[in-house]
C-alpha cells in the first residue's frame, strides 16, 4: 500500500501542527489519522485563500483621552467646574474697599453604561475538540470583543441619546454655529482660498477662548482629507499639495514649533447639518475632554445552559466629555462640486 508523506508550508495551531512538520497517511485513508491528514494537506493549498472581513479600524483612542482608573463599579462620574471672576485695583493705605472674588461653581455628572455580549460553544464542539485534542477555535471570543470596542467607538463618536450620553462629533458644549458657504472645488476657487478658510477655522477656536486654548487637532470628513492630500496647490512655490502646506502653516505649528494633528474620519461624512461633512478642531488634552471606561471588555465564567456552554462578557463605557466648552468647535462645509 503506498504511503504519502506531506511536508507542511504553514502553521495549523488548531490541529497541533507547525510549518515544517511532515505527516504520512495511506492512500486508501482507512483511519482517522489518515483521513486527517489529507484534509490538512487539502487545506495546504486552499487556506493562504481564506481571509477574514476587514472592518473599520478602531481609533477611538487616537482621539480621546481615556480614563481607566475609576472603579468599575460606578454608575457615574460627578465633577465640579467653577469660574472665579475678580480684578484688582489702586487702593489708599487704609482703604476698605478691596475688590472681592466672586465664584460660580457648577456639578456636572457624566453618565457611564453597563453593557456586553456573549459567545457560545455546543457540547458537541467541546466533545469534537476534546477528541481531536484541537483546541477550541477562538474566532467567536476574537468576534465578541470586536463587537465591544464597535460599540465603545459608537458612543466615543456619537454618544447614547436614551442615555444622556454625547460624543466627540455632536456634544452640546462644542461651538457648532459655523457654516461654510466656500465650494472646494467650485469655479474661481483656489488652493489658497482653502487653506485660508481652514486657517480661519483654526484662529476661531484661539480667539474664542482669548488665546486659553490653542487647538492642536483637526479631524475632517475623509473625502475632504483625501483632497487636500491629492490637490497641488499650484500657486505656491515649490508646488506642494494643500496638505503639506496647511501642516507647515498653521496657527498651532507657528506658536509651539509641533506638528498639528490633522486626521481623516469617515464618521465625519455627511455628519453635520443637513447632512453637510463636518470639521472638528480642538485642543486636545485630558483636562479639556475625556471618555471614562471603568470596566473593558472582560468574559466571566462559562455558563451551562442546555447543551451550550454561554460565555457571557461585561463592560462598562461613557461617552465623550467636554469640560471646557471653548476649547473646540463643529464647523460645516458647503458641498463639493
Amino acid at each position: 500500500m503506498a504511503k504519502i508523506t506531506i511536508t507542511l508550508d504553514q502553521d495549523f495551531p488548531q490541529y497541533g501542527l507547525s510549518a515544517g512538520q511532515t505527516v504520512t497517511f495511506d492512500d486508501a485513508i482507512r483511519t482517522a489519522d489518515d483521513g486527517m491528514a489529507f484534509y490538512i494537506s487539502q487545506l495546504a493549498y486552499v487556506e493562504p485563500r481564506i481571509y477574514e472581513t476587514k472592518y473599520p479600524n478602531i481609533n477611538f483612542q487616537e482621539l480621546i483621552p481615556v480614563n481607566a482608573e475609576i472603579p468599575d463599579s460606578v454608575d457615574s462620574v460627578p465633577y465640579i467646574s467653577y469660574d472665579a471672576v475678580t480684578l484688582g485695583k489702586f487702593i489708599g493705605a487704609n482703604a476698605d474697599d478691596l475688590p472681592n472674588v466672586a465664584m460660580k461653581a457648577k456639578k456636572d455628572n457624566v453618565p457611564v453604561g453597563y453593557a456586553g455580549n456573549s459567545f457560545e460553544y455546543s457540547l458537541d464542539e467541546l466533545r469534537k475538540s476534546q477528541r481531536l485534542r484541537m483546541p477550541l477555535d477562538i474566532t467567536l471570543a476574537t468576534a465578541a470583543r470586536r463587537g465591544a470596542e464597535e460599540h465603545m467607538q459608537r458612543v466615543a463618536y456619537f454618544g447614547d441619546s436614551d442615555r444622556g450620553m454625547y460624543g466627540l462629533f455632536n456634544h452640546p458644549n462644542v461651538t457648532s454655529d459655523a457654516t461654510s458657504t466656500l465650494d472646494w472645488k467650485g469655479s474661481g476657487v483656489t488652493g489658497k482660498k482653502v487653506l485660508d478658510e481652514l486657517n480661519g477655522m483654526i484662529g476661531d477656536v484661539w480667539k474664542q477662548s482669548k488665546g486659553v486654548h490653542v487647538p492642536n487637532t483637526m479631524v475632517m470628513a475623509a473625502e475632504r482629507w483625501t483632497y487636500l492630500t491629492t490637490t497641488m496647490a499650484t500657486e505656491y512655490s515649490p508646488n506642494m499639495t494643500l496638505m503639506q502646506i496647511l501642516q507647515a502653516q498653521n496657527l498651532y505649528t507657528q506658536l509651539t514649533g509641533k506638528p498639528m494633528t490633522i486626521v481623516p474620519r469617515f464618521q465625519l461624512d455627511g455628519a453635520g447639518s443637513s447632512g453637510k461633512d463636518r470639521i472638528l478642531i480642538y485642543e486636545k488634552n485630558p483636562d479639556n475632554l475625556v471618555m471614562y471606561i471603568p470596566m473593558f471588555w472582560r468574559p466571566v465564567a462559562p455558563q451551562p445552559r442546555n447543551l451550550k456552554i454561554k460565555v457571557p462578557a461585561e463592560y462598562k463605557v461613557s461617552g465623550t466629555e467636554f469640560r471646557y466648552p471653548m476649547c473646540a468647535a463643529y464647523f460645516d462645509l458647503a458641498a463639493m462640486t
